[in-house]
């Protein structure tokens, strides 16, 4: 008798507890939410961050707002919402530095164990890009010149052991470069650098890179890709310049806390698909140099534990990360 007591107190129980997530699910949003960005404003993963939120705003009729919260290679804003409740207010738009950095250096939460994925949203190849006052006209006058000049040439990036680093450390190491990497805080600064010629090339994305190249203060030089970008027809891939193996970009992705409520996640997942749907929509990203790839929660779990492997195997094959 007591053990039944039991079963029904518990199922009793599991019964409050899933009305009342099933209550929190059908209220949510109600009030802002906050979408941490865990880098510097005007770099690719914050505009389209910012195109996101617009369109969650508009599909669950509640404010999503950007809170760039820059350092540590990514690793700052990650923890924060690590350790933020569980309750669909705080969110963490990011990119491949999540997978990649628990390869490189210590890192303050657990990949796996820290976060609910919610999807997958889009991919953004990377482009080498160069300051003017580099006169060369092609990738192979670039790698002859950079050879004749050892130790001369830096590259930027925005921090160690994000996607563009490993780019240019994959450059360097597959041409046999003597280049000096140097890292800031953010795509923005580290391109802002190139454009005052303080630093001679970065590797980011189409995104970050197309104010200052439309005035002509960077120039681009090749994409990692395996085919050309619609908004760069006129440049070639890195393999097209004779190049192997340079296909490198940076996933764009959406996650919660930890033990956040299904239902909740479903109704933001099921808001980003529904707007996934629009044309508009997919061709903000098109137009920044990206694809949109849309993958529900199970999909993207799955991403991120093979990218987390993918990482962990080929980091130690790329000098120059330590």
């Amino acid at each position: 008798m007591i053990s039944i007591r039991r079963h029904m107190l518990a199922a009793g129980l599991l019964a409050l507890i899933a009305g009342a997530a099933g209550a929190q699910a059908a209220d949510y949003p109600s009030k802002p939410v906050r979408i941490v960005v865990p880098f510097a404003a005007a770099g690719s993963t914050d505009l389209l961050a910012r195109v996101l939120a617009r369109a969650l705003s508009t599909e669950l009729g509640q404010n999503f707002l950007i809170d760039n919260r820059p350092g540590a290679s990514g690793n700052i804003g990650a923890d924060i919402v690590a350790k933020a409740a569980p309750d669909g207010y705080t969110l963490l738009y990011t990119s491949t530095n999540l997978t990649a950095n628990p390869a490189l250096m210590p890192v303050p939460y657990d990949v796996v164990r820290d976060f609910t994925p919610i999807s997958r949203v889009a991919f953004l190849p990377l482009a080498l890009f160069k300051s003017p006052t580099v006169h060369t006209q092609s990738v192979a006058e670039l790698v002859t010149l950079i050879k004749a000049h050892p130790g001369t040439f830096n590259f930027s990036s925005s921090g160690k052991g994000g996607a563009p680093h490993l780019a240019g450390e994959l450059f360097r190491m597959s041409s046999k470069l003597d280049m000096v990497h140097v890292p800031y805080n953010g795509a923005g600064p580290a391109l802002n650098d190139v454009a005052a010629g303080t630093v001679q090339l970065t590797f980011t994305t189409y995104t970050s890179a197309q104010a200052l190249m439309a005035a002509k203060k960077v120039d681009v030089v090749a994409v990692a890709n395996r085919t050309r970008l619609a908004v760069m027809p006129d440049v070639p891939t890195f393999e097209e310049a004779g190049i192997k193996g340079m296909e490198i970009g940076t996933m764009n992705g959406l996650l919660a806390p930890a033990h956040t409520p299904p239902a909740v996640v479903a109704k933001i997942y099921a808001a980003l698909t529904k707007a996934g749907q629009s044309p508009e929509f997919r061709k903000q990203f098109i137009d920044q140099g990206g694809e949109v790839m849309l993958e529900n929660p199970a999909q993207f779990t799955t991403y991120i534990r093979d990218d987390l492997e993918r990482w962990k195997t080929l980091i130690p094959k790329i000098g120059g990360l330590q």
